[in-house]
């Protein structure tokens, strides 16, 4: 582990951006979302995550939504 990094677990990082710890969970364990492989704290099994990478993984993720958007309609696309 890097030199006094901040990392938090799955409930820690759900808690910092408001959702559930399954969401965060299904992210972290989809290959396609490209998750850092976690690190774990000596006699611990629960995976910690980088939280400056989480908060720009977090902000890319939020820019691409189009939540409530219709995008079948836009002809650009």
């Amino acid at each position: 582990m890097p030199e006094n990094p901040e990392y938090l677990t799955i409930p820690g990082l759900a808690a910092r951006v408001g959702h559930s710890r399954s969401l965060i969970h299904r992210l972290a364990s989809t290959p396609a979302e490209k998750w850092p492989a976690p690190t774990y704290r000596p006699g611990s099994t629960r995976p910690m995550y980088p939280v400056e990478w989480f908060d720009r993984y977090w902000a890319q993720r939020q820019a691409g939504m189009t939540q409530g958007k219709r995008t079948d309609l836009n002809r650009d696309a």
